[in-house]
């Protein structure tokens, strides 16, 4: 009986896995059919119009959402329908990795409910907003920059876009009657509500790690360096395909002690590259080059300024940071202010 079992459990992960690559495929059909709907309610009544405002709508629909990932994954959809420019899917999805650190933030308040140590529980989140904002800061320019001198276009990933001809063909039956049937806007809505159900699928695929049966303890001896870490965040992200599983999993484990904020720093500045692998493959599955330039040009650029700070600049940058870390936890009206910060921000952003 338990072999039996066993096996319908090996069986059911990869399982889990191919429906949510099959319904995220889906997704991104509807998504990129409804897309041309969303064109009224963006420019004319939400007024997104500029990189500013895509910038803000990115970073309040990951807040909505809890999720980064199905927010870029609509940018390049919106992209590839035309109804935002490249600076503007750009922005966008430089928003939805800022919005998608306050997963991790209520993460943290979670364990603090669970009765931990307030300022331990909620100090992965808050470097997460810190670190994920300082880069995606300093990546803007130069990413439209790059955008503007077209130094990156025409890139494309072949073997991903033939298996997406394929897929679409077979599932143009289920997304033609939709796309007759559903006005754009419901089309492109229950495209994000299915990639967000496509990643929890993929979530679910995953091995659980048990940090109990773990010999965490020999982590902080093993991981001192900033190298090592880094690489560490950019691995455990492209294997999860997630940042706010793999930016998470620190709030237990520094809860518990097993990491500080020295080990912290660069594991995220490595998940912060990686991150938006899940985005690359949307972005080849929607066959546009244009949407595959936009990600590409975010990865390097994270990739640049990451990898300079890591090898040039890690003390200076680290003191900045964990100085900032300092105020916010020094009080809770500090902490409060910060965020507000965060909320307003966003909003401030759509409004210009």
């Amino acid at each position: 009986m338990r072999r039996r079992q066993g096996k319908r459990l090996n069986w059911r992960k990869p399982g889990l896995a191919l429906s949510g690559f099959l319904l995220f495929t889906l997704a991104l059909g509807l998504m990129k059919g409804g897309a041309g709907g969303l064109t009224p309610l963006l420019r004319n009544h939400l007024e997104v119009t500029n990189a500013a405002d895509s910038m803000g709508f990115g970073w309040l629909m990951a807040y909505l959402v809890l999720s980064g990932s199905p927010v870029a994954a609509a940018a390049v959809a919106l992209l590839s329908a035309s109804v935002l420019s490249y600076l503007q899917a750009f922005t966008m999805i430089a928003g939805s990795r800022l919005g998608a650190c306050l997963v991790v933030l209520l993460i943290g308040c979670i364990y603090i409910l669970r009765g931990h140590e307030h300022w331990t529980a909620l100090t992965a989140g808050i470097l997460s907003l810190l670190l994920t904002g300082s880069i995606q800061l300093a990546a803007l320019p130069m990413g439209l920059l790059i955008l503007g001198r077209g130094w990156l276009d025409g890139l494309s990933i072949p073997a991903l876009e033939g298996l997406a001809a394929g897929i679409n063909w077979g599932l143009e039956p289920l997304i033609g009657p939709l796309a007759a049937f559903l006005p754009g806007w419901a089309l492109f809505v229950a495209g994000v509500g299915l990639v967000t159900l496509s990643f929890r699928l993929f979530d679910r695929a995953l091995p659980q790690m048990r940090l109990e049966r773990t010999d965490l303890g020999q982590i902080p001896r093993l991981v001192y360096r900033p190298e090592v870490m880094f690489l560490m965040g950019l691995a455990i992200t492209l294997l999860t395909m997630s940042v706010s599983i793999s930016v998470g999993i620190l709030v237990p484990l520094s809860a518990r002690g097993y990491m500080r904020r020295e080990n912290i720093i660069p594991y995220i500045l490595g998940a912060n590259i990686s991150t938006l692998a899940d985005t690359l493959i949307a972005a080849a599955l929607l066959g546009d080059p244009r949407a595959v330039t936009v990600v590409v040009t975010h990865i390097v650029c994270a990739a640049i300024i990451s990898l300079l700070l890591i090898l040039l600049a890690y003390r200076p940058y680290e003191r900045a940071i964990s100085n900032a870390l300092a105020w916010i936890a020094r009080r809770r009206n500090n902490f409060a202010l910060f965020l507000g910060v965060i909320f307003v921000i966003p909003v401030v952003l759509i409004l210009l």
